[in-house]
């Protein structure tokens, strides 16, 4: 009121693509957090060719899914986390949560399954935010891989002028 703009949600947390884009990364959080599989979601992609993810499953629901046994005797979370089938399951999860509601551009491409975001680690605020400065400076390494080698960086534009440089090189 009075003529005044008022901004709801964090101004901070917002951030361009490569591509100039602009992504509000709580709204893509909440929409892969409507998962029964996922309990705690973080998505980053500040000056990247797209966003990933950083995910904290629901093992007791996805053991459930895939093993039919919510027991953790006979198979570990971290036999769980390299299971082919999990990795399936968190794929048609994400694009179910995120493909109705979301631009193509906003959804995570890649993801990865990390411990559990609390206020002891220092990942959430005691009124239960997420600290992102936290959590990018502590899975520095995994985002990193997230996006692959330096080739998989590239636009498609310079990955095909370096195969063309690359050509010319072994035809010279």
């Amino acid at each position: 009121s009075n003529g005044w703009l008022t901004v709801t949600g964090r101004v901070k947390e917002q951030y361009k693509l490569e591509n100039g884009k602009y992504v509000v990364p709580t709204p893509i959080e909440d929409a892969i957090g409507m998962s029964r599989f996922i309990l705690q979601a973080v998505v980053l992609g500040a000056n990247r060719p797209h966003n990933v993810a950083l995910l904290v499953p629901d093992w007791e629901a996805i053991r459930g899914e895939v093993l039919g046994t919510v027991s953790s005797d006979q198979v570990s979370d971290d036999e769980l986390k390299h299971d082919k089938r999990v990795q399936s399951l968190i794929d048609a999860e994400i694009a179910a949560c995120c493909f109705p509601k979301l631009k193509k551009y906003e959804v995570p491409k890649s993801w990865a399954i990390v411990p559990p975001f609390t206020v002891n680690n220092h990942m959430l605020t005691p009124k239960m935010s997420i600290r992102r400065h936290k959590v990018m400076e502590t899975y520095t390494d995994i985002i990193e891989s997230l996006y692959g080698t330096e080739n998989d960086r590239l636009q498609p534009k310079q990955q095909q002028q370096q195969q063309k440089q690359q050509q010319q090189q072994k035809a010279a």
